[in-house]
């Protein structure tokens, strides 16, 4: 019986980028992708419990890791993102989209464990994109946060364009972004974030967990 590691590999050796989507239930993004997800339905090729880490695929061989709405369910993150650091390779990436704290429809869910804002992926970086900085020194994880957008969805037709416009303004550049979530979030509460975070060649491995 093949192990996870064994699917994996095999599906990686006929890849020319590799390229790993977490938690993509029936859906899948990139063609040709390795899927990874604890329930079996039709487009995941291996499963796994992602809260218990990615042991399974070796060191540096992947190109992209890509999640939507899935960081949010996971109660380690600092665990799930030393797995980010060890498993790409140098120039690897990182896009996850997730809830924005301020989401009305974030607290509906009761699978959801963790916050996100413009703050929280810096404290996997020692790089900084904004004025405001926080602490480092909880771990020593190190991937370059490379861009942050800010968007703006309603399932309503006219809400949605207005939102929209909204958009187009905090994201016109990093100090409006800082201005958005500082003092205006709840008056225009965004949907969610995409986060984009790079290995870069000169990242230095994490300690082993543990």
């Amino acid at each position: 019986m093949k192990t996870n590691k064994d699917i994996f590999v095999e599906k990686s050796e006929t890849l020319e980028r590799v390229v790993v989507e977490l938690g993509p239930g029936g859906r899948r993004k990139y063609s040709g992708s390795i899927t990874i997800d604890r329930l079996p339905l039709d487009e995941v090729d291996i499963i796994a419990d992602l809260g218990q880490g990615l042991g399974f695929i070796p060191d540096a061989t992947v190109d992209l890791i890509y999640s939507s709405h899935f960081l949010e369910h996971i109660d380690d993150l600092e665990m799930l993102f030393r797995e980010f650091q060890r498993v790409l390779k140098p120039g690897g990436r990182v896009i996850s989209v997730v809830p924005h704290f301020s989401n009305p429809y974030f607290y509906s869910d009761y699978t959801h464990r963790n916050f996100w804002g413009l703050y929280t992926p810096f404290y996997f970086s020692s790089n900084n994109l904004y004025k405001r900085t926080v602490p480092r020194f909880y771990n020593d994880i190190d991937l370059d946060v490379e861009s942050i957008y800010i968007r703006f969805k309603s399932p309503f037709r006219l809400r949605r364009y207005i939102k929209k416009m909204i958009g187009k303004l905090f994201n016109m550049n990093k100090y409006m972004q800082e201005l958005y979530e500082e003092n205006f979030c709840y008056l225009f509460p965004a949907y969610e974030l995409e986060i984009i975070m790079v290995k870069t060649l000169s990242s230095r491995e994490p300690r082993t967990a543990g």
